[in-house]
């Protein structure tokens, strides 16, 4: 329902017909599908090339647009076309009938397209890990503060297109045919049948992603063309840093991305007897971190514990940690690191202040 309402207020809002409320409405739909993006391009460009001619084999489109095309003169029976001219729509029915052609027209379009539309969305919150089989056999592991979209028809499409906020470990199912690809809004994973982890969180200047088994093919979304080949145990990360730029025109500040890809090799935390994983060991309900100050764990501590910090001295900020924890809560993790280094805290509920 929501993908026939976008592409109808699309249409709308191509034929400037479209009221405030209904472009409210737009804004707020195409925020909660990043897929909409591909409706509003083919309407530009059936609406700018009004002599080419689409296809219809479905019957009740054919007929829907038979119907429009010739609204006036009805009652006598046609033959259903196979295509229709959009020129000759504009000219018998006027701009009502041009805007149900459109929506028609490419409510078919995408729905006989091999698209990214999910219906189904996994969350995690903050505090929660979930694992997730889909419909394909593809097992999910998600980690705190995360959301996974898909198709629950993602098994029967030529591509196995899932969309990724925040982090996840996949144990993709063996398709060579049907590729399985991964989306978040920095990077595009590609793979037929591996284990991988991948942290793209939106308030995260890296975004990660970690091999352990197969292959991937690996490409950033503004440079699609550049493609990247990971082996197992390498880890490849982005890092986006923003800075600002005056113009000499006006004065006025620009943002500019500075983007640093890397590749690594995975290398083992030892902590103790014991060897971990940094980048996986989440899955396994343990939170392991190295060399890490306090204000770089802010966040990993806030998504695990379910909790916001808040830093009310600046020394504790560069202290650094390297441990290990499991089944410990916030209060017994911080008691831990303070036989490290000397800081004290205020815990109040979800709210933690440090200092």
């Amino acid at each position: 329902m929501s993908k026939n309402r976008i592409i109808e207020l699309l249409a709308r809002k191509q034929a400037g017909e479209a009221t405030p409320a209904e472009l409210e409405e737009l804004n707020k739909l195409t925020a909660q599908h990043q897929d909409s993006v591909y409706y509003e391009e083919f309407l530009k460009q059936l609406w700018l090339n009004p002599q080419q001619e689409f296809e219809i084999p479905d019957a009740e489109q054919a007929y829907l647009l038979h119907r429009l095309k010739f609204a006036d003169e009805f009652s006598v029976p046609e033959e259903k076309p196979k295509t229709i001219s959009f020129r000759k729509v504009i000219s018998l029915t006027g701009i009502a009938a041009v805007l149900a052609v459109i929506v028609s027209v490419a409510i078919f379009y995408f729905n006989g397209q091999d698209k990214f539309v999910p219906d189904t969305e996994i969350v995690a919150g903050k505090g929660v890990r979930k694992k997730i089989r889909l419909p394909d056999g593809t097992m999910v592991w998600l980690n705190s503060d995360s959301k996974l979209s898909y198709d629950s028809e993602i098994k029967k499409r030529k591509k196995r297109i899932v969309y990724l906020v925040g982090e996840a470990f996949f144990d993709v199912a063996h398709d060579k045919i049907h590729p399985f690809i991964v989306r978040t809004d920095k990077i595009c994973v590609k793979v037929l049948g591996t284990a991988f982890n991948i942290k793209a969180y939106p308030v995260d200047k890296k975004s990660e992603t970690t091999l352990l088994r197969g292959s991937i093919e690996l490409s950033v979304n503004d440079r699609s063309a550049q493609k990247i080949i990971l082996s197992p145990s390498e880890k490849f990360a982005l890092v986006e840093n923003k800075k600002e730029e005056t113009l000499k025109s006006d004065r006025s500040p620009k943002s500019l991305k500075d983007i640093t890809l890397t590749i690594q090799h995975v290398i083992p935390v030892r902590i103790g007897q014991n060897e971990y994983i940094q980048e996986t060991s989440w899955r396994d309900s343990q939170l392991v971190f190295q060399n890490e100050s306090l204000e770089d764990l802010q966040s990993k501590l806030e998504r695990w514990f379910n909790i916001n910090i808040k830093f009310d001295n600046e020394k504790p900020k560069l202290y650094r940690f390297t441990g290990v924890f499991k089944d410990e809560t916030i209060e017994e993790t911080l008691k831990a690191m303070q036989l490290i280094k000397p800081f004290n805290f205020n815990l109040k509920d979800h709210d933690l202040i440090i200092y």
